[in-house]
């Protein structure tokens, strides 16, 4: 695909295919091909290809939408919430996210990494860093965890939740264990 903007027609195309190819993946997983993702678009199989020669293009754009989604969500909630607030809701979110959207992580093994996705990757990484370190600095979160900590957490918590837990209660409980390790020890003083 060319570097020059998309006509309307195209753009709202590319759109419908994207979301239609979110959800084929979290239906069929990655089994899901370019005939059911064209069907469920409501395209023609050569407009699906047009825009993603290949099934591993598709999965890199999806990987990078959702990445950008992620980084505006950071964005959004370091407006709205203080900076601790802000830090496990997102990440509370993106858990939960990566929960219901698990058949992601076998796409994301198959798409491969493209220059796009890892910007995405990267700025996305760059505002979960900004919201860890203001956490930290209002003594929300604990000093000594970095972002490959929280990388390694976050990778820990949906191993765990890959069990089937008997209700989301106790998907909650298990969230909220983790999440209450990231937070600064208490002390004598504290309640």
């Amino acid at each position: 695909m060319t570097d020059r903007p998309l006509r309307a027609d195209a753009r709202d195309n590319r759109a419908k295919i994207l979301a239609a190819a979110r959800s084929a993946f979290d239906d069929l997983g990655p089994q899901a091909n370019l005939r059911e993702i064209a069907r469920r678009a409501k395209v023609a199989q050569g407009t699906v290809h047009r825009h993603f020669p290949t099934k591993q293009a598709l999965f890199a754009a999806i990987i990078t939408d959702r990445l950008r989604e992620l980084t505006q969500l950071a964005r959004d909630l370091r407006t709205q919430h203080d900076p601790g607030d802000a830090f496990l809701a997102f990440l509370t979110a993106t858990v939960a996210n990566a929960r219901d959207n698990r058949s992601m992580a076998a796409v994301f093994e198959e798409a491969g990494s493209t220059e796009e996705m890892r910007a995405a990757g990267q700025r996305m990484d760059a505002e979960l860093t900004y919201l860890l370190a203001q956490a930290q600095a209002h003594g929300a979160i604990r000093t000594d965890v970095d972002l490959a900590d929280i990388h390694a957490i976050a990778a820990a918590v949906l191993a765990v939740d890959a069990h089937p837990a008997p209700d989301d209660t106790d998907r909650a409980r298990r969230v909220a264990v983790v999440l209450d390790g990231l937070r600064p020890p208490r002390t004598a003083d504290s309640p």
